[in-house]
């Protein structure tokens, strides 16, 4: 892809960021000529990248410690300043005081322009897409605890981007699976959205998270079938919304693992939507891993039968053909 090289304007100086487009989603399995490669935007620029935040130079919000409500741990939910820290500037709020649980929440207040957001620890960077109208979105923490760089950033033109706001936070997980127990960009729900609802009628009758897993996972395979118009005319910047999904009853490999993600946390079973590689499919794919008390995480089987093991796979499970050589390359 040729870069384009185009000048900054003068009151940027040294923030333009140039983003180069690499695959997030291959055509997910079941595989078809038919369907096309969707790439998600990664920001490159070295400088920027590695250039550390400036000290004591945010605009710090203290709220209250009055009207604290406890949610339960696999609830989504608002925006909200009780008891927490939150930062501000350039029409950008961050809200990090749910950032132990493994989640912020980000909502940008200003005039209407492209926005993107990069959370980074150490070498790693996770890029996502924020709107500009003012509702906030829900972004994991799931890097483990340690130091994050937060960044939000402001399209100037083409794929250039300035900085309009980059807080340090130090963070320290209530455990490691906290991530994982809460909705996000890319598993999007919450206790009243359909998916939960479909999970709490599902695990009605079930007394352990194994049980509950079994009746998620069956219901998965057996119900929603893969899209093959959709995986045809899926874009880059293509976000699961794990209700439509649900409603109509099928989709493809990012809408599987994130309505099973969205279900399994909804019943408080911690599940990640991992995004990677299956050496069977020869593109990026897009499965589950599902944490169990007692045995830790179940990566790509889960004896979910009396008559042996199945893949830990809805998107596979749904077609009746077992992946191999899963290799994870981002997880939500």
């Amino acid at each position: 892809m040729k870069k384009l090289r185009l000048p900054c304007p003068k009151k940027i100086t040294a923030l333009c960021l140039l983003l180069a487009s690499t695959s997030l989603l291959g055509a997910c399995a079941p595989v078809t000529s038919a369907e096309v490669t969707a790439r998600n935007s990664v920001l490159s620029a070295a400088a920027l990248l590695n250039r550390p935040a400036a000290a004591n130079t945010e605009n710090r919000i203290s709220a209250s410690n009055n009207g604290v409500v406890k949610q339960m741990a696999y609830e989504s939910v608002p925006f909200q300043t009780a008891a927490s820290t939150v930062y501000s500037r350039n029409g950008v709020i961050i809200d990090a005081s749910t950032a132990s649980n493994g989640y912020i929440q980000i909502k940008y207040a200003g005039v209407e322009k492209r926005l993107k957001v990069q959370i980074r620890k150490d070498s790693a960077a996770y890029n996502y897409d924020l709107n500009s109208k003012g509702v906030p979105e829900t972004y994991s923490l799931q890097m483990g605890s340690g130091q994050y760089s937060v960044r939000v950033l402001e399209n100037v033109s083409g794929n250039y981007y300035k900085e309009l706001y980059n807080v340090p936070l130090a963070v320290t997980l209530s455990s490691e699976t906290a991530p994982f127990l809460h909705a996000n960009q890319y598993v999007n729900y919450s206790a009243s959205s359909l998916a939960a609802q479909k999970a709490a009628e599902l695990c009605a009758a079930s007394g352990t998270d194994v049980e509950k897993l079994k009746a998620i996972y069956n219901y998965m395979i057996q119900n929603i079938k893969y899209d093959y118009d959709k995986a045809a005319k899926v874009t880059s910047n293509y976000v699961p919304n794990v209700d439509a999904v649900l409603t109509a009853q099928k989709g493809i490999c990012f809408d599987y693992s994130s309505l099973m993600a969205a279900m399994l946390r909804s019943q408080g079973i911690p599940s990640k939507v991992v995004v990677g590689s299956v050496d069977t499919l020869a593109v990026t794919h897009a499965w589950n891993e599902v944490y169990l008390q007692g045995t830790g995480w179940i990566t790509i089987k889960i004896e979910v039968s009396k008559t042996g093991w199945n893949l830990m796979d809805s998107t596979l499970g749904a077609s009746n053909t077992i992946g191999a050589g899963y290799t994870a390359a981002r997880i939500y």
